[in-house]
C-alpha cells in the first residue's frame, strides 16, 4: 500500500495539527472490501457524497476523518488556503487529523465518495474558520486521541506508525 505525508503548520484560522495527513493511493478496488476493512478497523463509515470534500475550507476540531474516492476523481486542498493541493483516483484514501482544513476544488462528473470517522466520533463541530474561535478550536483538536488502529492496516499500519 502505497502512503503519501502531508505535514502543516498551523495556518490561523485553521489549526491544522502536528498530526500529518496520510493520503493512501491505489488501497482497494471494491467498495464493500473497503467498508469492511474500515468497520474492521474501528473507522465507521459514515457519510456518502458527489461532492468529496465540501467547496470551501472547513475543518472538524473534535473529530479526524476519512475519504475515500469509490468511483471518479476528486481535486481538493489540505491546510487552508496555502495548503497542498491533492488529486485523488478512485481506490485513494485521505485520513485528515481533528483541526485540518480542506476544501474540493474540482470533481469529475461521476464522482463517488465515502466520508467516516474513528468509532465514537462523528461530525459535531463543523467549522468554517472564524478568527475568534481559534483558540478553543485548536485547545479542541489537541484534545482528541489517535485512533487505536488505522483504517485501513489496522494495528500495523501506516497511520498506527506515523501519529505515534
Amino acid at each position: 500500500m502505497e502512503t503519501q505525508t502531508i505535514r502543516l503548520n498551523p495556518a490561523p484560522p485553521f489549526p491544522n495539527s502536528a498530526l500529518p495527513v496520510i493520503l493512501y493511493r491505489n488501497c482497494f478496488t471494491d467498495s464493500k472490501e473497503l467498508e469492511h476493512r474500515l468497520r474492521s478497523n474501528g473507522w465507521i463509515p459514515d457519510w456518502y457524497s458527489a461532492e468529496g470534500m465540501f467547496p470551501y475550507h472547513h475543518f472538524h476540531s473534535d473529530a479526524h476523518e476519512i475519504i475515500a474516492v469509490l468511483k471518479g476523481k476528486l481535486r481538493g486542498k489540505v491546510g487552508g488556503p496555502d495548503g497542498v493541493e491533492v488529486v485523488m483516483g478512485s481506490g485513494d484514501v485521505i485520513v485528515l487529523p481533528a483541526g485540518v482544513a480542506h476544501i474540493g476544488l474540482a470533481v469529475s462528473a461521476d464522482l463517488w465518495t465515502v466520508g467516516g470517522y474513528p468509532s465514537g466520533y462523528a461530525i459535531h463541530d463543523f467549522r468554517l474558520g472564524d478568527m475568534g474561535e481559534y483558540a478553543n478550536c485548536l485547545a479542541n483538536t489537541l484534545s482528541v486521541p489517535s485512533p487505536a488502529a488505522d483504517p485501513l492496516g489496522g494495528l500495523d499500519g501506516p497511520l498506527a506508525e506515523t501519529w505515534r
